[in-house]
C-alpha cells in the first residue's frame, strides 16, 4: 500500500509539467509597450522641423532674428510712407504722403505675425488719431466753405435761379479718429472720405419759388464825395438789400431800415427841415427810399403810402422823389404778385439802383406821366398818375399823389 501511494504522488507532481510543455502559456507584451514610445521618439528627434520662408510685404527676411528683420524691414519698406493717399470730404481732394499724415510702418506687428508660421505677411501701417488731427487741422482751409445764397441772375428777358450752396466745415476730430481705424485695418487704403459738418444756408433757391423776371428797376445818381451822406446810404441799402417779400406783404421802409441814430453808424449831414437846412442824422435815406418807390411804382405794385419832399430834389424828378421820418411818415407798397419778390440794390460808382424780381403778368407796361404847375418861386403843384396796360390795353390809371412844393428861398435839400 506504501509503494502505491509514492507513485501516485509521483504522478500528480509530473502532470502539470508535461501539460506546460504541451500548451505553453504567452507572457503578457510588458516590454514591447514600454520600448515602442523610445523608438518613434528617437525617429522623430532624427528630423527637425525647418522654418518655412517667410517674406513681409515681399522682402525676404528667411533666417533672421526677430530684430534683424525689423531693421530690414523698417528700411526696405519704407519707400511704402511716400504713397500718396487721397483726402476728399466729396466736394474738394487733396493728395498728401502718408508721413505727411504721420502714418508709420507698424514693424512689430508685421514681424510677430511671422511666428505664426505665415509664409508672407502683408504691410500693415499705424495711424495715430492724434497725428492725423494735427494733419488734418492744417489742411482744414483747403475743404472749409461758407456756403453760397441762392441767387437770381438776369438771362434774356427772363431769369435764372443759380441754387445755393450750403456752409461746410470738417470735422478734425471725426475725421482723424475714422481715418485711423481705416488704415490700421487696411494698410492698402489709398482714399480716405472725411466728414464734414454742412450747415444750410438761409437764402435758399426754394424761396425764390415763382420768380421769373425783373418786373422793376430804378436807379438814381449821387455825389460820393459826401462821404458821410454815402455812408448813409450805404447802411440803409444793406438793410433792405435781399429782402423778400411774401405774397399780399407790405414793405416798410420804416420798418427794415429801423431808427437812424449815430449809435447805429450813421452820419450827421445837412437835411431839409421844415424849409431850412439843418444837421441831421441820416441824410441820404430819402434817396434809398425814392430810388426804390420809383422801382415799385414801375412794377406796377399798390403804393400803400409815401411821402414827397417839401422841395423838389435833384436826384430824381419832380414828382416822384419819397422821403421817411422814423416816427412820423413811411414808404410802403404791398405785394399783389401771387409770387415772392425780392429786393436788390447795386451801388457803383456813384449810382445806386433798386430792382425788383417777381412774378411778371404777361404783355404788362407801365408808364408814369407828372403833371406839374408853377405856382410861385418856392412853389410848385405836381400831380403823379400810373397807367398800366396788359397787352395793349389799359387796365389801370390812378392818381398816386397830389402835391405841393414849398420852400424857403436858398434852400436845398439833401435827403
Amino acid at each position: 500500500m506504501k509503494v502505491r501511494s509514492r507513485i501516485l504522488l509521483s504522478a500528480a507532481t509530473i502532470a502539470p509539467l508535461l501539460l506546460s510543455s504541451l500548451f505553453p502559456v504567452q507572457a503578457a507584451p510588458k516590454t514591447a509597450a514600454k520600448t515602442a514610445p523610445k523608438t518613434q521618439a528617437k525617429k522623430s528627434a532624427a528630423k527637425p522641423a525647418k522654418n518655412p520662408a517667410v517674406s513681409i510685404a515681399g522682402v525676404s527676411v528667411k533666417g533672421l532674428a526677430p530684430n534683424d528683420a525689423k531693421r530690414r524691414i523698417a528700411r526696405e519698406l519704407k519707400h511704402k510712407l511716400d504713397a500718396r493717399i487721397k483726402l476728399t470730404d466729396g466736394q474738394r481732394a487733396v493728395y498728401r504722403k502718408r508721413s505727411d499724415l504721420g502714418i508709420r510702418l507698424d514693424v512689430d506687428a508685421m514681424v510677430n505675425a511671422t511666428q505664426g508660421g505665415k509664409k508672407s505677411v502683408p504691410l500693415k501701417l499705424k495711424a495715430d488719431p492724434r497725428d492725423l488731427q494735427l494733419a488734418f487741422r492744417n489742411l482744414s482751409k483747403r475743404f472749409d466753405f461758407a456756403g453760397r445764397d441762392a441767387k437770381i441772375v438776369e438771362s434774356g428777358n427772363g431769369v435764372k435761379i443759380v441754387p445755393d450752396l450750403p456752409a461746410r466745415k470738417l470735422d478734425v476730430v471725426a475725421s482723424a479718429y475714422k481715418a485711423a481705424q481705416q488704415i490700421n485695418k487696411n494698410a492698402g487704403v489709398r482714399v480716405i472720405k472725411l466728414t464734414s459738418n454742412v450747415t444750410p444756408r438761409p437764402l435758399s433757391a426754394a424761396r425764390f419759388k415763382g420768380i421769373n423776371a425783373r418786373i422793376g428797376t430804378y436807379t438814381t445818381n449821387f455825389n460820393a464825395a459826401k462821404v458821410k451822406r454815402t455812408l448813409n446810404m450805404k447802411i440803409a441799402i444793406k438793410a433792405i438789400d435781399g429782402t423778400i417779400l411774401k405774397p399780399d406783404e407790405v414793405f416798410s421802409l420804416n420798418k427794415t431800415v429801423g431808427e437812424r441814430t449815430q449809435k447805429r453808424g450813421y452820419r450827421t449831414s445837412i437835411i431839409f427841415e421844415n424849409g431850412y437846412k439843418v444837421p441831421g442824422v441820416g441824410a441820404g435815406v430819402s434817396q434809398v427810399t425814392g430810388t426804390l418807390f420809383n422801382a415799385a411804382l414801375l412794377a406796377g405794385l399798390p403804393i400803400k403810402e409815401v411821402r414827397f419832399h417839401s422841395q423838389p430834389v435833384a436826384y430824381i424828378p419832380i414828382g416822384r422823389d419819397a422821403t421817411v421820418a422814423w416816427g412820423g411818415f413811411d414808404m410802403k407798397f404791398k405785394n399783389n404778385t401771387g409770387a415772392p419778390i425780392y429786393i436788390k440794390y447795386t451801388v457803383q460808382g456813384d449810382s445806386v439802383r433798386a430792382v425788383l424780381y417777381g412774378k411778371k403778368a404777361p404783355g404788362q407796361k407801365v408808364s408814369l406821366t407828372v403833371h406839374k404847375k408853377q405856382k410861385g418861386p418856392q412853389l410848385i403843384t405836381a400831380q403823379l398818375y400810373r397807367t398800366i396796360r396788359r397787352n395793349g390795353k389799359v387796365v389801370s390809371k390812378q392818381l398816386i399823389r397830389n402835391h405841393i412844393y414849398k420852400w424857403k428861398k436858398g434852400a436845398w435839400e439833401e435827403h
